[in-house]
């Protein structure tokens, strides 16, 4: 067994032993980890982030949140006051135009780096971020993850002499004027990435935003239930406008005047889903879209938000998401999957993804496929 292997496992162990204190403890200060944790790269932050206050009121410079175009996948740069945060990092293909954009923009540190879920989608490029700017910390979910994209992410964080910060609902932190609080994840998903991933409300002055990664509908619903303030202006659709995600209930909990979604060009997701599209029109909320608008900054003076871009007027989807979209399954699994998942092993079916919802098969937890 190599040295990563030997790592991973270490850190398996060590999240069997702690996973039932990581989910029950939503106070100032994280519940101690074991050392073999510290030693894979997991540690406490510094004074429990040493902020644990809301924001003080807006100063004259403003909040920007740019939510970078990296087709289909996330990546959300926040400025305020001379400190700066990443949330997620696109895909691997993506290093180059993400690191040029923060060049662009004149960021040399990066006082947060969030990687919501162990997707490629959201911290492909996470590692070359990593190496190339000043980090303060790096939040991450408890979730170990055994792609060579999250091996990717350890060994730069190692490598930079930096450990992770677990991601627990109702700790705060300060980003110049701003702050943000987290509110998820809520309990022990297993295989099911989408939902472990880091919810959080930024706060500049009297504006909010919600973000939360690619949680589902499940996740919805616990962070309804724990009760965390999500109401906020602007949302970020989760999922990349996925109907698994952005329920009726949860949205109206936030009652955002604005959403915003990141996903590809023509995706074969079929992304953002005519039904959350129709969704947001019904809840008189405006839509913004990088597939369609390219990369959209929204802009606090600590009352109000501009955008760099008018509302999108397309209305719905153009495509059907289960058109010509082709999926794998199994001869006796229960799940679909994405082409070359491990579980495709002993058998492989190509069919199309509406002939896989008809056999009543769900997407498998693992390789991510489309839905």
């Amino acid at each position: 067994m190599n040295q990563r292997r030997l790592r991973f496992c270490s850190i398996l162990l060590s999240l069997l032993l702690v996973c039932s204190m990581a989910f029950t403890a939503c106070s100032d200060t994280p519940p101690s980890l074991p050392d073999q944790m510290m030693q894979a790269g997991f540690g406490l932050p510094e004074e429990a982030s040493g902020m644990k206050d809301e924001a003080s009121d807006a100063d004259e410079s403003g909040m920007e949140v740019h939510f970078i175009d990296v087709g289909q996948a996330d990546c959300i740069l926040i400025k305020t006051d001379g400190h700066a945060m990443l949330v997620d990092a696109g895909n691997n293909a993506d290093a180059d135009r993400i690191i040029d954009y923060q060049d662009s923009q004149d960021v040399e540190t990066l006082d947060y780096v969030i990687g919501t879920h162990p997707h490629e989608d959201h911290i492909g490029s996470l590692d070359s971020v990593i190496d190339t700017f000043e980090i303060g910390e790096v939040i991450l979910p408890e979730k170990i993850h055994t792609s060579a994209v999250f091996e990717d992410v350890l060994d730069s964080i190692e490598a930079k002499g930096l450990s992770i910060t677990p991601a627990v609902p109702g700790d705060a932190y300060q980003l110049g004027g701003a702050s943000f609080v987290l509110f998820a994840p809520n309990a022990d998903y297993g295989d099911n990435l989408n939902n472990w991933s880091v919810g959080l409300r930024l706060t500049y002055g009297a504006t909010n935003f919600v973000m939360a990664g690619d949680a589902e509908s499940t996740a919805e619903q616990d962070i309804l239930n724990a009760g965390y303030e999500l109401s906020a202006d602007v949302f970020k659709a989760s999922h990349h406008g996925s109907e698994t995600s952005n329920t009726r209930e949860f949205l109206e909990a936030i009652g955002p005047s604005a959403a915003v979604i990141s996903c590809g060009a023509d995706n074969s997701y079929g992304h953002p889903d005519a039904s959350v599209l129709t969704l947001f029109e019904e809840l008189g909320v405006d839509v913004y879209r990088t597939d369609e608008q390219g990369t959209i900054v929204a802009v606090s003076d600590g009352s109000s938000i501009t955008f760099s871009a008018t509302p999108n007027v397309s209305g719905t989807s153009d495509t059907d998401p289960m058109d010509d979209i082709l999926v794998h399954i199994t001869n006796t699994g229960t799940r679909y999957h994405a082409a070359g998942c491990s579980s495709l092993n002993e058998s492989d079916i190509e069919v199309t993804l509406e002939e896989a919802k008809a056999l009543g098969l769900t997407p498998c937890g693992r390789c991510n496929p489309p839905e």
